[in-house]
């Protein structure tokens, strides 16, 4: 009895350490990601949601027995005046160029990246680990100096320009007229590919170096020629880093400043430059409803990829 009275204390006594431990290890495990998640709410979750509540309330000032008060009430006023007031008309248009150009950089970017990264996969020549490794630099230049570089080689009177008039091109492919590359659609669109090139390969990349050569030569045992093996090889086993890329890139050129302020027209702006105008004309309101539009885009393509995975995991 004795014995088996004594075996049971140590078994308590284990299993009481054995709690400890892990309760322990579980507090130590949440002070470790208490500093960033502290982080990433005061500077990041709280003011989002802030900015949120301001453009959804409306503060009108009321007098009651000589005092002024300021009572808040939910409205879309905000974003009501924005999609419909004359005053905002360039804002407007900051949103539809603002997708027009996302979209036609997606284009350019996928159209650039799929042919390249399927290169890199599958040749094993001295060039492809060259055009592996030059791939790889924009990801290690910062993006106003990658802008200020585009301007020094693209804009007119520059290199580009002189090199294809010292050479004769620009007068038999232009008619002596040089094009113009920046301060346009074509110059955010050249900055943001450039930018998202890394990425993009990356990520389709590892896609592509999961699939077996197997798979491929098969294809081709059968008669399938490139365009064939692309469509129903490549492309479907490799569409959750492609979306995961198109989701990165959609958020990155939705909201960047640099490149569009930089190599991009005067008007119409992107929503970037929009917004910054707009806080330095004092315009808040105005500037956070657009950050909240460009928010409520990054969430539905989020939700579109989640969506595309998960019936793809079904499949």
């Amino acid at each position: 009895m004795v014995l088996v009275v004594g075996t049971g204390k140590r078994e308590a006594a284990a299993a009481s350490r054995r709690r400890f431990a892990g309760a322990r290890e579980h507090l130590l495990g949440y002070g470790l990601i208490a500093p960033p998640v502290l982080f990433l709410a005061l500077l990041i979750v709280y003011p989002s949601l802030n900015a949120v509540w301001d453009t959804l309330t409306t503060r009108p000032l009321q007098t009651s027995h000589g005092l002024i008060t300021v009572t808040g009430s939910l409205s879309l006023d905000t974003y009501r005046q924005l999609l419909t007031n004359p005053a905002y008309k360039l804002d407007r248009r900051a949103i539809v160029y603002t997708l027009q150009v996302t979209a036609i950089t997606l284009a350019a970017l996928f159209a650039v990246c799929y042919p390249l990264a399927m290169y890199l996969r599958f040749s094993v020549s001295r060039v492809a680990g060259f055009f592996r490794t030059l791939s790889l630099i924009p990801l290690f230049i910062p993006t106003i100096v990658s802008a200020y570089a585009f301007i020094s080689f693209y804009q007119q009177g520059n290199f580009l320009d002189v090199l294809l008039q010292d050479t004769h091109v620009e007068a038999v492919l232009f008619g002596g007229k040089y094009p113009q590359l920046i301060d346009n659609t074509t110059g955010i669109v050249l900055g943001q590919v450039w930018n998202n090139i890394p990425i993009t390969i990356l990520l389709i990349g590892a896609g592509l170096g999961e699939i077996d050569n197997v798979l491929v030569e098969s294809a081709r045992d059968v008669g399938a020629g490139y365009l064939s093996i692309f469509l129903n090889v490549l492309f479907p086993l490799t569409l959750r880093q492609a979306l995961i890329a198109l989701i990165l890139a959609f958020i990155g050129v939705m909201g960047s400043f640099n490149i569009p302020d930089l190599l991009g027209p005067t008007l119409p702006q992107m929503l970037g430059p929009a917004m910054n105008d707009n806080i330095a004309y004092q315009r808040i309101l105005i500037a956070q409803a657009e950050a909240v539009l460009t928010f409520l885009a990054a969430l539905l393509i989020g939700i579109l990829y989640v969506v595309a995975v998960a019936r793809q995991r079904r499949r």
